[in-house]
Parts: C-alpha cells; sequence; structure tokens
C-alpha cells in the first residue's frame, strides 16, 4: 500500500466545483444534512457556524468481543483508544481542530475548509481537510506524519447520506505515504437517530490485513450527539487508519465495543 498521492488532480476538481456551482445555491439558506463534524472515524464535510466549539470524546475498547467474553464484561474491561478533541471555527466554512488519541500518545492538528456547503435544494458538500499526526510515545524516528483529505457527501432524499474520503498519509506506524478511500454510509431514521456506517478498504501490503468497519447508532440532542460503536478497530486518527496497521495490524474481523459524545458551545461574541 506503499502509494503516492496525487492529490493535485482531486484537489483541482474540488476548486472546480466549488467555482463553477451555480449562484443561486450560494445564496440557498443553510440547512443541517444530519451529519456532525465526523461520521464515526473519519471526518465529514461539515463545518460548523462561526463562534462554534465543538468538543469530542470518543472510546474504543481494544478487547474484542469473542475473546473477553462475560468474565471481562465483553471488552468493557480492556483497554481502551480513548480520544479528547477540540475544534472551533474562527470564520465562515473553516475549523481548526486538535485531538488526541491515547493509544501512542497520537496528536492530530488539522484544517477544514468547505468549499461547498450543503443546503435544502443542492443535497451536496465538499471540503479539505490537511494537517499533523504526532505519536509522542511510538519508539521510531519518524513520529510525524502530514496528511491531506478530500470529504465529499451527498444527502439522497433528506435521508440517506453517502460519503467517500480520498485520503494520504505521508507516516503511519508501519508504512510511508499511504493512500486510501475511507466510505460512510448514514441514514436518518427520524426524531434525532441516524445509523452509520463506515469501510476502510484493506491493506494489501500488510500480510493478513482485513477492511476496517464500524457501524453506530446515533442520537443527536440540544447540541449534543451521542453514538454507541461496534468495529473490528480501535483506530481514531487518520495515521492510525489508512494504512490498517493499528495495534500491529487489524487482522480480523472481530467486534469490538465503543462509543462518542459530542458537544457543540456558541462562544462567539455577540
Amino acid at each position: 500500500m506503499k502509494k503516492r498521492l496525487t492529490l493535485l488532480s482531486v484537489l483541482s476538481a474540488a476548486l472546480l466545483l466549488a467555482a463553477i456551482r451555480p449562484a443561486a445555491a450560494q445564496d440557498a439558506k443553510p440547512w443541517d444534512p444530519g451529519y456532525a463534524d465526523r461520521f464515526l472515524q473519519t471526518a465529514s464535510p461539515l463545518v460548523n457556524e462561526k463562534g462554534i466549539l465543538e468538543a469530542l470524546f470518543t472510546h474504543r475498547f481494544n478487547q474484542p468481543v469473542i475473546s473477553a467474553g462475560g468474565n471481562n464484561l465483553f471488552g468493557l474491561d480492556s483497554g481502551a483508544n480513548i480520544g479528547l478533541g477540540v475544534g472551533y471555527v474562527p470564520v465562515d466554512n473553516l475549523s481548526v481542530e486538535v485531538y488526541r488519541a491515547s493509544t501512542g500518545g497520537d496528536y492530530e492538528f488539522a484544517a477544514k475548509y468547505a468549499f461547498l456547503s450543503a443546503t435544502e435544494p443542492r443535497p451536496f458538500g465538499i471540503a479539505v481537510r490537511a494537517g499533523l499526526d504526532w505519536e509522542t510515545k511510538v519508539q521510531t524516528p519518524d513520529k510525524t506524519g502530514v496528511f491531506c483529505q478530500v470529504l465529499i457527501a451527498a444527502t439522497i432524499g433528506d435521508r440517506v447520506t453517502v460519503s467517500a474520503a480520498p485520503s494520504y498519509v505521508s507516516n503511519t506506524p508501519q508504512f510511508k505515504n499511504v493512500f486510501n478511500v475511507p466510505i460512510d454510509v448514514q441514514v436518518r431514521m427520524g426524531k434525532g437517530w441516524f445509523a452509520t456506517g463506515e469501510y476502510v478498504f484493506r491493506n494489501q501490503d500488510l500480510p493478513g490485513s482485513v477492511g476496517q468497519w464500524s457501524f453506530a447508532i446515533e442520537k443527536a440532542l440540544y447540541h449534543h450527539r451521542f453514538s454507541v460503536w461496534i468495529g473490528n478497530s480501535a483506530a481514531t486518527t487518520v495515521d492510525q487508519i489508512l494504512a490498517g496497521d493499528y495495534g500491529g495490524g487489524v487482522t480480523d474481523s472481530n467486534i469490538r465495543l465503543g462509543f462518542s459524545i459530542i458537544r457543540l458551545f456558541d462562544v462567539a461574541t455577540r
């Protein structure tokens, strides 16, 4: 999976789409597409409104349910990859983010810019997200890696959202110059309930590697978003996800448990 990303053509296409969008769409009123700043592990093209501070807490248990059994409460007694993050929108369409995953002491610094925000008449969004991952606890000379993502999402019938995130990272625990395309599907079930699935393709250069999958039931409620998660990989940062080498390699599809909490605060000066 040691591939160099030709992001120039992808970014050019994103800029072109943003530039040629109809003038009427530019003036369309803001619309809630249903998804948050991120889906499960992967960011979405949504940027919150100016002045919004977002707090994020993620918890992914490392031990599979099948091996933990009832004695270890199906993995709830095991260690976990715990993530704490904040994001802020200082100007329209731009967010700055800091997130830390406990595994590897992995810090992710990122900025995301929405070139095209989803509106009700045109439920299509596109953004670019770029930044740096820094694994402070990893015993390797290369602790950092830069990444870039093109985030695309389209909502069908105000109910089903399909998203793809062509992504590149220069360094992971075991690989260099990795490219992958996480895919998300979200279904709006009504009354603030959502079902979301995510898939990240297997790393063909990693022996025994399997695709990373995850699924969550989410509830949105007054500036909060709660999700109960299952999946086969506890990875949560770009460098942990793309190469499938989290925890030495994602080589099985055993279920792991987890959850996430998102809280929005309006800190803008009125």
